[in-house]
Order: structure tokens, then C-alpha cells, then sequence
């Protein structure tokens, strides 16, 4: 068993989703609404909404050199 650490809903470790990058855990409902670890498309990142700031972030600045 797992804990979705968005919600602290206990759910089995098969329906969790996690973060490739940080490794935060979503249970299905969390995913869906962070929309970019999970959006129900082939656009899946796989990074929760946090991960993927910090790349654009880091996109944005090496790209303004």
C-alpha cells in the first residue's frame, strides 16, 4: 500500500502514479488534476506540475544567454 501524497489517501501501490523526477506519489484522481504527471492523453509527462516549472524554468534562462 501506498499514500498519495497530494491527499493522504492510502490506495495499493499499483494505483499510484509518481513523479520520474521528485517522486512524489498522485492516486488516480490526484494525477488527473495536477494535468501534467497525468491528463488521460499520449501528453503524459510522467513529472508532476512542480517538476516541470522547474524545467521551463531552466529552458527560459539557458535559452536568454
Amino acid at each position: 500500500m501506498g499514500i498519495c501524497d497530494v491527499c493522504s489517501v492510502e490506495v495499493g501501490d499499483e494505483e499510484l502514479y509518481r513523479c520520474g523526477e521528485c517522486g512524489k506519489t498522485y492516486r488516480e484522481k490526484c494525477a488527473v488534476a495536477d494535468r501534467t504527471i497525468k491528463d488521460g492523453t499520449v501528453n503524459d509527462l510522467g513529472v508532476c506540475s512542480d517538476c516541470e516549472e522547474v524545467y521551463e524554468a531552466e529552458e527560459d534562462y539557458s535559452g536568454s544567454k
